[in-house]
């Protein structure tokens, strides 16, 4: 095996353990919440459906920017992504919003430049000597 297939799979490995070690304490919260209990059983069912729906979710994440011609997966392919889920997708259009608020800068379409933070008059009035 080569070192850069071992590199991968020991990625993949962490990966798959973080998301157990989460689904396991996303699992204890509610338990203690609800008075309920979790068999090791379910919580490993649970890890690998949210592993395998991640890897789906990458996969149409990256289709998307590929349709689009970008190279960079944008906040309108996540958009996109949850738009059957309507409290999710109100939900990452909110994130967005103040994403995009706290950056000074609006999301834009395509093809139009984003805004500068000064006016166009402001910037002119402090170039000129």
């Amino acid at each position: 095996m080569a070192a850069e297939d071992l590199q991968e799979l020991n990625h993949s490995q962490t990966l798959k353990a973080a998301i157990h070690f989460t689904v396991g304490r996303t699992c204890e919260e509610i338990a203690a919440e609800l008075g309920l209990s979790f068999t090791k059983n379910v919580i490993a069912t649970l890890s690998e459906i949210t592993s395998k729906q991640l890897e789906t979710y990458s996969t149409d994440l990256e289709a998307f920017a590929n349709h689009a011609r970008r190279a960079i997966i944008s906040t309108d392919d996540v958009k996109l992504l949850v738009r059957r889920n309507p409290k999710l997708a109100e939900h990452i259009k909110e994130m967005a919003d103040n994403l995009a608020q706290a950056g000074g800068k609006e999301c834009k379409k395509r093809g139009q430049k984003r805004k500068s933070a000064a006016h166009p008059a402001e910037a002119s009035e402090k170039s000129s000597p």
